[in-house]
């Protein structure tokens, strides 16, 4: 079921593998398509709520103001969050990529995202296996 309306995804460019859309000439390694489902927060099966409530205790609290990255993608069922530090033990870099979201399969695009001690959201997309059909200083939101 594709949970995602029609309008975004023209805004976001086709769904892609990785590495399909961005210039890294590299493909996805072991352990990089292992999908650590209880990391991952769907955000909308879970709601804002569900994020902001993970954001308000684990971060914005914290020291010092941006702590906590999170790596994001949109899928076919809308966006899907995990902390970047979520340890994988399966690759050699030891902690999850933006296919561990996926398990490797395609996505309209991925990025970073911190939630900062100022109650804001700071978001990029600029994911080198998920990244924007746009120039890197715009936006498609």
């Amino acid at each position: 079921m594709n949970e995602l309306p029609d309008e975004w995804q023209t805004r976001l460019g086709p769904a892609v593998l990785p590495f399909e859309r961005t210039q890294f000439v590299r493909k996805v390694l072991d352990g990089e398509a292992v999908m650590f489902v209880d990391d991952i927060i769907d955000v909308i099966r879970s709601g804002v709520d569900g994020v902001m409530r993970i954001a308000t205790s684990t971060i914005i609290s914290a020291d010092p103001p941006m702590q906590g990255k999170y790596l994001w993608i949109i899928d076919e069922s809308g966006l899907k969050l995990i902390p970047e530090a979520t340890s994988n033990p399966y690759a050699a870099r030891g902690v999850v990529c933006h296919t561990n979201i996926t398990g490797g399969d395609s996505a309209y695009q991925g990025g970073e995202l911190w939630f900062g001690d100022d109650g804001k959201v700071y978001i990029n997309n600029r994911s080198g296996r998920y990244g924007a059909n746009t120039l890197r200083n715009e936006t498609p939101f």
